[in-house]
């Protein structure tokens, strides 16, 4: 976070660190913004950080743009998957798509299971330790997952909620793991540009759609290639998607 000189704030947010080695081997996402919701909310949580003081109630601090771990950040989620599963008991088709390092935390999971058992399509890269066991009939036939192992190490994280014309894209540092949800302070952020918003979702679909360094994670926890692959590399299509 930084004032420029107009006065103004500038901010960065990113799903990963800045680390001069990691970087030549990791991808993540970032985003540069002067956007006055975000940096307040950004403000308000480095005033917190130093003490690391919380309030009587998480909900004292009032975050309602960023999503912070251990404040508002699991029961936004849960309200956003909430959501897709209210669309699609009104008959109105829903996706939820995800990816991140590892999928553990088990309430999110399950929230996950209802999404799908209700009828919304749920698509997730996960390149880790994944706890949700997809395809099983009567729990997750309509979740997907697919692992990326390729030269670069896929870190980023990417969470997309969408119903008809309407979507909600958010990038963020935290995986849904227990540590990460519960003992860190993380910091997840909207995407509220529909150019970039809509980047990103292109970008997801890219990489969903990877045949060559993508697997799929079956009931059993096994990794399965991907049958009949017609050349769908997607860290290469990235790069090419980004020069063009």
């Amino acid at each position: 976070l930084a004032k420029r000189k107009d006065g103004k704030e500038s901010a960065l947010f990113g799903t990963g660190n800045l680390n001069e080695k990691t970087a030549k081997v990791y991808t993540d996402y970032f985003l540069m913004t002067s956007n006055r919701l975000l940096t307040a909310e950004l403000s308000l949580l480095f005033e917190f950080l130093p003490s690391r003081k919380k309030p009587d109630k998480p909900t004292d601090l009032p975050f309602q743009q960023l999503l912070i771990a251990q404040f508002n950040l699991k029961q936004s989620f849960v309200t956003l998957i909430d959501e897709t599963i209210a669309q699609v008991k009104m008959g109105i088709a829903a996706s939820i798509k995800i990816k991140l390092n590892n999928l553990e935390e088990e309430s999110l999971i399950n929230k996950l299971y209802e999404a799908s058992r209700a009828g919304v399509k749920v698509q997730l890269l996960v390149r880790g330790i994944c706890r949700l066991k997809p395809q099983v009939k009567e729990l997750s036939e309509n979740i997907e997952i697919k692992r990326i192992v390729g030269r670069y190490l896929e870190h980023g994280r990417i969470f997309i909620f969408q119903y008809r014309a309407h979507t909600k894209v958010y990038l963020g540092s935290s995986d849904w793991m227990n540590r990460n949800i519960y003992r860190r302070i993380e910091t997840c952020f909207p995407i509220m540009a529909p150019t970039l918003a809509n980047r990103i979702q292109q970008l997801f679909e890219i990489q969903f759609a990877d045949d060559v360094e993508a697997t799929f994670l079956n009931e059993t926890g096994q990794n399965i290639p991907v049958e009949h692959p017609i050349g769908n590399k997607s860290q290469q299509q990235i790069v090419d998607y980004l020069n063009n």
